[in-house]
């Protein structure tokens, strides 16, 4: 992937950066992804957005990618801890490795592993306390291993989807627009923010920065609350007329 999608405001240096370490993961998993897809989360002053290739059987091929997910920040706030988190929660992490079939991850893999070891403790010593002898002892360490491996992996998975959730679903200071199923005025409006932040003025005026904070934020709100778009169009249109306003300026 050589050329950032139309709605990005990455450099293309940047985006084929960023795609190339994607499809570098891609070639060391030999395509055994689960439900892993390659993605790159991309940092705007108003939020972030992560964008995610397409199936995995020809991600590694064709890297086609699609605005999957955008996380809007609320107009005013300075929170950078916040927009960090916002970022870094919005990335899908890759499997570290395969078992069976299954694709473990960090969160998954250290919960796993302690689980795997306290159940085995556990019933080795619960096997021997009812004189069930070696057998029981070996039945007792396999069955542990199995059993609080998954446990351990489903607790951590648990845990982070948890977290993920409270940062993503807070509602108060982040709306999180899901970009196939959002409307075209949505997408519109994001196109003429995006030129509206790479436009040669780069370092935009604080108005116009405001400006498209707000519209963004306003639409994520009429997206979550109405099936009514009218009120996105309307938001779309006054942010297109901007950016070519601001694009007659720069010509000048």
């Amino acid at each position: 992937m050589s050329r950032p999608h139309p709605l990005s405001a990455m450099k293309e240096w940047e985006w084929s950066q960023a795609w190339e370490q994607q499809q570098e993961i891609v070639d060391r998993l030999h395509a055994k992804r689960g439900s892993w897809l390659p993605n790159v989360v991309e940092k705007r002053p108003w939020g972030a957005v992560r964008w995610t290739s397409g199936r995995p059987s020809h991600a590694a091929t064709s890297g086609q990618a699609v605005p999957e997910t955008f996380a809007v920040l609320r107009p005013g706030l300075n929170d950078q801890p916040l927009r960090d988190r916002v970022a870094e929660t919005l990335t899908q992490p890759a499997p570290m490795f395969q078992v069976v079939g299954v694709g473990l991850r960090r969160h998954q893999l250290i919960p796993a592993v302690a689980g795997a070891a306290a159940s085995a403790v556990l019933l080795i010593v619960l096997a021997l306390l009812l004189g069930l002898g070696v057998i029981g002892a070996i039945l007792g360490l396999l069955i542990g291993l199995v059993g609080g491996g998954i446990g351990g992996a489903a607790l951590g998975q648990y845990l982070f989807d948890r977290e993920r959730d409270a940062v993503l679903k807070e509602g108060e200071r982040v709306r999180v627009v899901t970009g196939r199923y959002a409307p075209t005025s949505w997408s519109r409006l994001v196109d003429a923010t995006t030129g509206l932040e790479t436009a040669a003025t780069a370092a935009a005026d604080d108005q116009t920065a405001s400006a498209v904070q707000t519209a963004l934020w306003e639409a994520a709100g009429l997206l979550l609350r109405s099936s009514d778009h009218t009120g996105v169009e309307v938001l779309a249109d006054g942010m297109e007329r901007l950016a070519q306003a601001h694009r007659g300026i720069s010509g000048r």
